[in-house]
């Protein structure tokens, strides 16, 4: 393997850790504030830090330059991938356990295939139909009991992070498009700009109701890692990796997340698993890498 490939696929490893040490952290700082706080803090803070990456980086398409389209473009993918996708993720998070959590999101690719299907990129076979259904299943056995009765303890918190995983699916497709235009790191901080003039109006309260200087070390790097690491690291190496490769193959990445995420949360949160959960969350995996598949000739 040259050393391209091996310094791509390290960074791939290193977003897929990032993604999923970003489940814990945030549930630490779930403690601290409220969700919507939360997350207005960490686009807003990743936007400052973008700001002053984009300034010395030397860029290539000025901010003053835009036009109206390229505006609608970032503010509709501000939308979708930071204000509608992070509120939907961090509220579901709060009504749901991390491992939950990290099982839902892995439905990104399945939702990112039904897009490229309406815009006619792919087509549906029974395949990948038989997948997605086995994916419904699986979720709707996480939710059960012993009995297999239906529980209703982990069902909001887990239909709002599917909803979210809708909302990144369609960000994932728009940031395909804007990466090819625009470059990395203008996009990213175009992206959080935009994102930051939705969330500050309405999240700077939460902010400042926060006692910064009395919050335990845990709850300080929590904060930090949401806002840096998983915020303005992962974004970079996210859109580095989408003008190397497919929206639905950097999708698919999210394959890797319920693993590691499950075990840290056993390790870190104390979270218990039951049989269900391995049971259920093996059917989703199966079905959506069933639609994955590339389809015989």
């Amino acid at each position: 393997m040259r050393a391209a490939q091996v310094k791509f696929y390290s960074l791939i490893t290193g977003l897929t850790v990032i993604w999923c040490g970003n489940f814990i952290a945030l549930k630490i700082c779930l403690k601290e504030m409220s969700a919507f706080g939360v997350t207005a803090f960490r686009v807003t803070a990743a936007a400052l830090i973008f700001l002053v990456i984009y300034r010395f980086a030397g860029r290539t398409h000025p901010m003053a330059r835009l036009g109206k389209q390229e505006y609608v473009l970032f503010f509709k993918g501000a939308f979708m991938g930071l204000f509608l996708n992070q509120l939907l993720f961090i509220y579901g998070l709060k009504y749901t356990t991390v491992a939950h959590s990290a099982v839902i999101v892995t439905f990104g690719p399945l939702f990112t295939l039904l897009f490229a299907w309406m815009r006619g990129e792919e087509k549906l076979t029974k395949k990948k139909v038989l997948g997605m259904i086995l994916s419904i299943v699986g979720v709707t056995f996480l939710n059960m009991d012993r009995n297999l009765r239906l529980q209703t303890e982990n069902l909001l918190g887990d239909f709002l992070t599917l909803c979210g995983s809708v909302a990144f699916a369609y960000y994932t497709v728009l940031s395909k498009n804007a990466a090819s235009l625009y470059g990395s790191i203008s996009s990213t901080a175009f992206t959080y700009f935009a994102g930051a003039c939705l969330f500050l109006p309405f999240g700077l309260r939460s902010i400042l109701q926060v006692r910064w200087l009395e919050i335990s070390w845990v709850s300080s790097l929590s904060f930090m890692y949401v806002a840096f690491l998983a915020s303005v690291l992962a974004p970079l190496i996210f859109y580095y990796a989408l003008r190397r490769m497919s929206a639905s193959a950097m999708a698919s990445l999210t394959y890797l997340q319920p693993v590691i995420t499950t075990i840290s949360s056993v390790l870190i949160l104390s979270e218990k698993l039951s049989l269900n959960f391995v049971v259920g969350g093996g059917i989703v995996l199966s079905g959506i890498l069933l639609t994955q598949r590339p389809d015989s000739r």
